[in-house]
């Protein structure tokens, strides 16, 4: 059923925010403003605290606080997330975050804010995605939940999308749902963004394209691989995945990738353990062990081999965020 009923929108900003995502959030409501002629979308920009808050590009954007019981309600709160998101707390948003949820609010993240939302419990017993890069940190971080590779999970009034260009497809949806398909279409095309991709639509290219493979055999091969990273498989199991023999594979990865497989299942290991290094709080004995490296010393050996830097060198310094009420924060403030 179409609706011309305004729709209040907040979206909440958190320190080192994916320009693209947030631009993806508000753009399609502009959009259908702009084509009906009528105030369908309203939406504020929202902080904990207020103020300006900085995309991971630099970019700073002027925002309201929180509002409290008496301030303005919306249909629909987001957030947006990105650098830093996996370790971001704030008791404040925690606290509107619930309260939206009591008063069953749709809530939404974009990005790596589905971070935020597990760590405030919105996503107990809920499926979820998030962006493809923290797949595997958000994994160990919260092994209960259930996250899927879709490019949005819409679940009981909750909504995770996995960021980027994907936060434009849910929203589009959303628009799809109150004002008909062909006005979402128009909206679509005023952004010549084509086709609305559906929620199991893939995140990333499909292997073939990322890496440019035209042989089945090395796709299977690289397909298991990727889904046996903590305990490695042996060649002849991944020849018999590929359905090729194990001299074939061989000589089928030297040709593709100057290679051989045993060389390249390291490769794949170690760029998971950077990925799990730089967005997960575990340990670099654990990251070791969950890539299937049987000792801290061969890991270090092979991290060194591969990035030229030990594992625990390359870690992206933890983001430390302190709400405005702490007495941490208020430390910090009057040195």
């Amino acid at each position: 059923m179409k609706s011309n009923e305004l729709f209040r929108v907040g979206v909440v900003l958190t320190p080192g925010f994916s320009l693209m995502a947030f631009a993806s959030l508000v753009e399609p409501l502009r959009g259908a403003n702009l084509i009906s002629g009528q105030t369908l979308y309203e939406w504020h920009h929202l902080s904990p605290e207020g103020g300006t808050v900085s995309s991971g590009g630099g970019l700073a954007v002027l925002t309201e606080p929180l509002p409290g019981t008496q301030g303005p309600t919306f249909d629909m709160v987001v957030v947006c997330g990105g650098m830093g998101s996996d370790t971001y707390r704030n008791t404040r948003l925690r606290s509107y975050l619930g309260r939206l949820a009591r008063h069953n609010v749709i809530i939404g993240s974009a990005s790596t804010a589905s971070f935020i939302l597990a760590a405030c419990g919105l996503l107990t017993d809920r499926r979820c995605t998030v962006h493809w890069d923290y797949m595997e940190a958000f994994q160990e971080a919260y092994p209960r939940i259930r996250v899927t590779s879709d490019l949005f999970v819409i679940d009981r009034g909750i909504f995770t999308c996995a960021g980027g260009t994907s936060a434009m497809d849910v929203m589009l949806q959303m628009i799809r749902q109150r004002q008909g398909a062909e006005f979402a279409s128009k909206v679509a095309d005023q952004f010549v963004y084509g086709t609305i991709r559906q929620a199991k639509d893939d995140q990333r290219m499909s292997l073939r394209n990322r890496l440019g493979i035209v042989q089945p055999a090395l796709v299977k091969a690289i397909e298991a691989m990727e889904g046996h990273v903590e305990s490695p498989l042996r060649t002849p199991r991944l020849a018999k995945h590929a359905g090729v023999s194990t001299r074939q594979l061989e000589r089928l990865f030297l040709q593709q990738f100057g290679r051989s497989p045993t060389k390249y299942y390291v490769m794949v290991r170690l760029e998971k353990a950077r990925k799990l290094l730089r967005h997960s709080s575990l340990s670099v004995l654990e990251v070791g062990v969950s890539c299937g490296f049987t000792s801290a010393s061969h890991f270090a050996r092979a991290y060194r081999n591969q990035f030229g830097t030990s594992p625990s060198a390359d870690r992206v310094p933890e983001m430390m965020t302190f709400d405005a009420a702490s007495p941490a924060f208020r430390r910090d403030r009057t040195r």
